[in-house]
């Protein structure tokens, strides 16, 4: 229970004492009558109320006030309002005064909840939105442009967001891009609503894509990051309905797209995300690096943590900084440099940016890279070349135990370890080495044809017992990369096709293969249980049942919340999809692995058990991954921690 006013306990006492029970129109711990004498029955009122936000500083708000009372068997009543303990299901949208005067943020439906002692009694409060915005520079008299009936014969079409994605309220800024029916259109309506509790309408003149050759037709539109606090409260109760109206200067040419059905969750990603980067347009002091994401600054753009150029420096011509984890709390920071035969390996401090093995800074064995930490940082185990070594997280990275698994997994070799959050389980990967596979000397362990899923038990330090199949090794397919959500209860992971399109590498060349787990264009995200299961495609995320746009490296949020009566999670893996119409993906009809991939965001519903239908939404967009979108970024492998160490 969050309560937003204090108990009074011992004027809550005297009122019981001096109160029988009795019956009310609310709930109690007793049902119905309470005529024992042990209880006093409370009343709210109203016990339903419906306000209309209004404009208030950078937001929108409402009051509304509530009356308690407690009655008892002799029909003898009280004001206790005062004496309540508050609740509105939300800590942030609404929150209550001494007086019953509860102040709602954001439109939609709240259940309010009055507690005295073990008493209490609920009423409903509905919150609604009318309201209308302007863009920078759009000229308020041509809002009636853009209102009268729709007179063009082509309508426009929404390129994104896509249709039935989700959300997370702290995701901004919010780009609505659609596609121009005539090129004379200029003028630029967004209209979100609910049909019920929110009517919101942008006017703003349209910005052309940042790839205009590519995109000629675009009509981009940025909505300000206030709304999607109200867009968040109208969406646990039904989706919102997005749809844009476009017109010429003059109010000609006026059309609107059909509606497209989107909603915003209040679970808010939190913590932050490291991943690989390439170079893009403008970057000069690197060819690869370690970014990083910031949730609890989501309106900020990721920063450059790691560079190559800055990384420890390897005695090779590849000053390349490679795959890499982090430790659960942030604190520490592992990655490969050099690429994956000579496999040079290092342990960041990220508060110091500075590395914590000895010397060079860098490990004189070759480790490949894969590697993955214990809940407390103290322990890893890392991979080298299909081994996993259990040792210390410290700058010694002190082998405990090598060949982890091999007595109970012969003539396989393993890969891509993860370490629950809770400690309570670990995933890896193994698979056989052949002559079909790869040249023998390139088994590093960073591609796994064949893959199988294994769980072991663990207790946050060291396995506690033998690992079982957890997704077994099937025709035609490879399973790899595996993750394990915060409590212990879903494996998301990659599958990808052997007969699906092979990388514009030839297959003797570093990951060209189709099923090779590196770099795959068929590669697509699937979840199952911990306990086990058949898994199932993630069919929505992954935008189709066979989009080859290598939708790669799921990692789950360090945390999760609920949305209409389900577990939500977020699923962060990167994408060579088409990000609206601002950057060209790989076309379904020529897949390819040439063009960049980037970060995005799927909401994943669950309820416990082993899904049945795909639980998945469609994924949104890292916003500001890019510094210019005209030569954006390679971004890859995701890996999300709880917080964001401050650099010292």
């Amino acid at each position: 229970m969050r309560a937003m006013a204090s108990l009074h306990v011992g004027s809550t006492l005297a009122l019981i004492m001096a109160l029988g029970a009795s019956s009310l129109t609310a709930c109690s711990h007793h049902g119905g009558d309470d005529d024992d004498g042990n209880g006093a029955a409370l009343t709210i009122t109203p016990p339903t109320a419906m306000v209309t936000l209004a404009p208030s500083g950078s937001g929108y708000s409402a009051t509304q006030a509530f009356k308690v009372t407690a009655k008892d068997s002799s029909g003898n009543t009280k004001d206790v309002t005062s004496q309540i303990s508050w609740d509105g299901g939300d800590d942030v949208n609404i929150s209550f005064d001494q007086s019953g005067n509860a102040t709602v943020l954001a439109a939609g439906p709240y259940t309010i909840t009055a507690q005295l002692s073990d008493q209490m009694a609920t009423a409903t409060l509905t919150a609604s939105l009318a309201t209308t915005g302007l863009g920078d520079g759009f000229n308020d008299g041509d809002q009636g442009k853009l209102d009268g009936p729709p007179s063009a014969a082509a309508a426009p079409s929404i390129a994104y967001p896509l249709a039935g994605s989700l959300f997370p309220v702290n995701m901004t800024p919010i780009e609505i891009h659609a596609k121009k029916s005539d090129p004379s259109q200029t003028l630029a309506r967004i209209a979100l609503a609910d049909g019920t509790l929110l009517d919101y309408k942008f006017y703003a003149a349209c910005k052309p894509s940042p790839n205009a050759a590519t995109f000629p037709d675009a009509c981009i539109v940025t909505i300000p990051d206030a709304i999607a606090n109200q867009l968040a409260g109208v969406s646990e109760a039904a989706d919102v309905q997005l749809t844009v109206r476009l017109a010429a200067a003059d109010g000609s040419m006026l059309a609107e797209s059909a509606p497209t059905a989107l909603a915003w969750s209040k679970v808010a990603l939190t913590g932050g995300l490291y991943y690989w980067t390439t170079a893009g347009k403008g970057d000069t002091t690197f060819n690869t690096a370690i970014a990083r994401y910031d949730f609890s600054k989501a309106s900020q753009p990721p920063e450059i943590y790691l560079s190559s150029d800055s990384a420890p420096k390897v005695p090779t011509d590849t000053q390349c900084v490679g795959c890499h984890a982090v430790s659960p709390d942030g604190a520490k920071l592992s990655f490969s440099l050099g690429g994956s035969q000579p496999g040079y390996f290092s342990v960041f401090d990220v508060a110091t940016t500075q590395p914590i093995v000895p010397g060079s800074g860098l490990t004189a064995k070759k480790f490949a890279g894969m590697s993955t930490f214990s809940p407390d940082g103290s322990r890893m185990v890392t991979m080298e070349y299909g081994d996993l070594t259990l040792r210390t997280g410290d700058g010694t990275l002190t082998m405990i135990k090598d060949h982890l698994f091999t007595d109970s997994i012969t003539g396989e070799q393993m890969s891509h370890p993860f370490w629950s959050p809770t400690g309570g389980h670990f995933a890896f990967v193994s698979w056989t080495p052949s002559a079909a596979d790869i040249q023998a000397d390139h088994i590093t362990g960073d591609m796994v044809q064949g893959g199988q899923i294994w769980l072991a038990d663990s207790d946050g330090q060291q396995m506690t017992s033998a690992p079982r199949m957890l997704v077994p090794r099937a025709a035609n397919i490879t399973s790899y990369y595996p993750a394990i959500s915060d409590d212990d209860q879903y494996v998301v992971f990659n599958q990808s096709r052997c007969d699906g399109p092979a990388n514009s590498n030839p297959n003797t060349a570093w990951g060209g293969g189709p099923c090779d787990g590196y770099n795959d264009i068929s590669a697509t995200l699937h979840v199952v249980p911990t306990t086990g299961g058949t898994p199932i495609a993630l069919t929505n995320a992954n935008g189709g049942d066979d989009p080859l746009t290598t939708n790669s490296w799921p990692r789950w949020s360090p945390d999760h919340g609920t949305f209409r009566g389900k577990q939500l999670y977020w699923v962060a893996f990167s994408s060579r999809r088409t990000y609206g119409l601002s950057l060209a993906g790989s076309p379904a009809s020529a897949p390819t692995d040439t063009t960049k991939p980037q970060l995005w965001f799927a909401a994943v519903a669950l309820d416990g058990t082993t899904p049945t239908v795909d639980p998945s939404f469609a994924p949104v967009w890292l916003p500001g991954q890019n510094s210019d979108l005209t030569g954006p970024r390679g971004n890859h492998t995701p890996v999300w921690t709880s917080k964001v160490v401050i650099i010292e």
